[in-house]
């Protein structure tokens, strides 16, 4: 008795446990959530009421018949476009928007400024994860958007539509008619090649042209005449030049675009002198002004500084055809945006185009570059009109092949082996490196693992690398001058830009890469 006692108190203790192990609760739906009607079912929505409340959408909310967190989500459709965004998660019983901020979610389902669209709001209930079902309705209403973006444009215009007609009216670029002739002009900024086509501003059904295509990434000017024919400049790069810049009127100052402001900018010291815009350092395209103001005009006169300062300037050329500037005075100190390595393998001349630069891409005072010097080089740095060589005596890294030095009116610099150098200059502290670099062998099967590569001989006569080198069982990657940017994996011949690891098994091996065309040979000693 006693054993059987013990037998049915063991298993009533089991039964218990696991009651207490299951977590969810006994639930099920009594009543779904249901939406309330809406206060407004047509709603035209513009710039001028953006901050108004859009009307409240609320609902009851859904019974599960035991006390229990219950979370809605609340979809938006766009039943014309057949596209849907989320438009929250929620506990509470209702969702309030302004006008502006839901003409936002509607621009996410395809909705296109001054179209009028059919759009329901869906909601699910979910609770414990376990459970979610739809509401008991849904709600539906009319909406006519409209683009924050053109608010202040009185004159004609019309979008670049990029991918068109899957496009994005909200990041796509706008080109006016500012002075009423028919023809639209302006610019727009691609990150890659890209097909697009031109839509009327005013009604974004009429194509004004389409088809067109750029065939690689860079900031263009686009012009559509009354005939939809479509003149597409080259990728410009813009900068300022005159005499109130350093360069003079023979070398242009290079300026930085700013993908989110789709701005350029510059901060540099002026004289008060003149200066103008210009691109790719061609006249045929730069800007001016005909009067007092900010408005340039191609082929305009030339800006006049009134003051010698340092002033950050901005170029902003995506105003739809009416294109401004702007110099604020600034105390920004900035370096030059590169200097000049003239030196005896191009004759000493600083501002010939042979002339290697290092770049300062920051304006932080610290520039890189990285060339070719043949054997017994002599060269200096260049800034402006100051000449910097070396000065003192150089400290010698053999291990990572580098050479430190300190700079300023000191001797000529002379790299003695022929070969490729990264160079890195920092002119706040009058310091500068020279590593020999190139190719490199790197990967488990070398000597230094994934943590080092092992640089790789050039050969000039037929521009390949090789190297003999010791490697385990594992695997190699060809990289260029000791970072990840440019890499080269997959079959000796035929690699690949961040191709696959190349398996090799151990032995010691003269490895030979040619870069131009992409091949590589293993020979096993």
């Amino acid at each position: 008795m006693k054993s059987n006692y013990m037998y049915f108190l063991l298993a009533g203790f089991l039964t218990l446990a696991s009651c207490e192990d299951d977590k969810e609760p006994v639930m099920e739906l009594q009543n779904a959530a249901s939406f309330n009607a809406l206060s407004q079912n047509s709603i035209v929505l513009t710039n001028d009421n953006k901050d108004a409340a859009f009307p409240v959408i609320s609902w009851t909310k859904a019974d599960y018949g035991v006390s229990a967190v219950v979370n809605y989500e609340v979809t938006l459709t766009n039943t014309t476009t057949n596209k849907s965004v989320v438009m929250a998660e929620t506990g509470s019983d209702q969702l309030a928007f302004t006008n502006g901020e839901m003409n936002t979610l509607m621009a996410k389902t395809g909705a296109c400024p001054g179209q009028t669209y059919d759009f329901t709001v869906s909601l699910v209930s979910k609770s414990y994860d376990a459970f979610a079902d739809a509401s008991g309705n849904t709600l539906s209403f009319k909406a006519a958007t409209f683009d924050p973006n053109v608010a202040d444009i009185t004159w004609k215009y019309a979008y670049v539509a990029v991918g068109y007609p899957n496009w994005d009216y909200t990041t796509a670029y706008v080109i006016g008619d500012p002075d009423g002739d028919g023809v639209f002009d302006g610019y727009a900024n691609f990150d890659d090649a890209a097909s697009y086509a031109v839509l009327d501003g005013a009604d974004v059904t009429k194509v004004l042209a389409q088809g067109q295509s750029v065939d690689s990434k860079g900031f263009y000017q686009i012009t559509v005449n009354a005939n939809g024919d479509v003149r597409q400049t080259e990728p410009l790069s813009w900068e300022i030049i005159g005499d109130a810049t350093s360069g003079g009127w023979s070398e242009g100052t290079k300026m930085e675009y700013d993908a989110d402001t789709r701005k350029w900018t510059l901060i540099t010291s002026l004289l008060a002198r003149e200066m103008k815009f210009r691109a790719n350092g061609n006249w045929d395209y730069n800007y001016g002004v005909e009067a007092d103001g900010n408005i340039l005009v191609a082929g305009g006169s030339n800006i006049k500084i009134e003051k010698d300062h340092a002033y950050i300037i901005t170029l902003d050329l995506t105003n739809a055809g009416l294109y401004t500037y702007s110099l604020e005075e600034t105390d920004i100190e900035q370096s030059s945006a590169f200097l000049s390595m003239p030196g005896s393998y191009q004759g000493w001349s600083p501002e010939a185009d042979n002339a290697y630069h290092v770049i300062s891409e920051a304006r932080d005072f610290k520039y890189t570059g990285t060339f070719y010097m043949p054997a017994n080089t002599e060269f200096k740095f260049y800034d402006g009109g100051t000449w910097m060589g070396m000065k003192g005596d150089p400290t010698v890294d053999e291990e990572n092949n580098t050479v430190s030095f300190s700079i300023g009116d000191g001797d000529n610099i002379i790299v003695t082996d022929a070969g490729y150098y990264r160079f890195a200059v920092n002119t706040k502290k009058m310091t500068a490196t020279i590593t020999k670099t190139g190719w490199e062998v790197i990967g488990s099967a070398a000597p230094h693992g994934w943590d080092k590569g092992v640089l790789m001989t050039y050969v000039p006569e037929d521009k390949t690398w090789t190297i003999t080198v010791t490697l385990t069982d594992g695997e190699i990657k060809f990289r260029w001058d000791g970072a990840w940017d440019i890499n080269y994996g997959g079959s000796l011949g035929g690699l690949e830009q961040d191709g696959a690891n190349i398996a090799v098994s151990a032995g010691t091996y003269t490895i030979v890469l040619n870069p131009d065309t992409k091949t590589a040979t293993m020979k096993k000693n």
